[in-house]
């Protein structure tokens, strides 16, 4: 998959709102702090567990965290330079590193995977091609995931689409989870977002 659209249209955001939640594409922070306490109810943060943020942004996630006194051993990646630098400025150098799921050495391990946002922007992508993209990257990040993986889409249950968005069918979803992933999964479509998120367990 050719993420270099994608990695352009962040930059465009970056550059036209800086590096707060306008410009990760979301419309306020409040929404974005949504979809974080909705990831962060399937963390089981106990015992410190270790995160993988997939396509991380400016690390606002590890943000949220802290202020929640959350603990946990951060990690996030990212294709748009921009957002690593930020992440480092802000949090220290090695938060995120610059790339997608393929720079992840297939020996290493986190407890949980997450994504929040990522799957949703295919811009001109083909709806097929975005599809393989989408349940491809679930494979991996479910595939170094000790405990689990959470992550949010958007639903199919709207007042209208946009055509830049990915719509997965919640049908063809389960189906897709029970037969390559696991059978203990939840699918929370309870909070005030034309979304869902999504908590598969080991």
């Amino acid at each position: 998959m050719d993420l270099e659209n994608i990695r352009g249209y962040y930059k465009d955001k970056i550059k036209a709102h800086g590096t707060g939640a306008e410009g990760m594409d979301w419309k306020n922070e409040d929404t974005q702090y949504l979809r974080f306490e909705m990831l962060a109810k399937y963390i089981n943060f106990e015992n410190n567990p270790s995160i993988l943020d997939v396509g991380c942004g400016s690390s606002e996630f590890l943000n949220f965290c802290q202020n929640n006194k959350l603990s946990c051993q951060y990690q996030g990646i990212d294709v748009v330079e921009e957002m690593v630098n930020e992440s480092n400025n802000r949090f220290g150098e090695g938060t995120a590193i610059l790339g997608d799921l393929n720079s992840i050495d297939e020996d290493l391990e986190f407890d949980y995977s997450i994504v929040s946002g990522t799957f949703n922007l295919k811009l001109e992508q083909t709806e097929e091609d975005w599809k393989d993209f989408f349940y491809g990257n679930l494979t991996k990040m479910f595939k170094i995931s000790k405990k689990g993986i959470v992550f949010n889409c958007m639903t199919q249950h709207v007042d209208w689409k946009y055509d830049r968005l990915f719509y997965p069918n919640l049908s063809d979803l389960t189906s897709f989870i029970v037969k390559n992933l696991s059978r203990d999964f939840i699918i929370d479509h309870s909070y005030d977002l034309y979304e869902m998120t999504v908590y598969v367990s080991k």
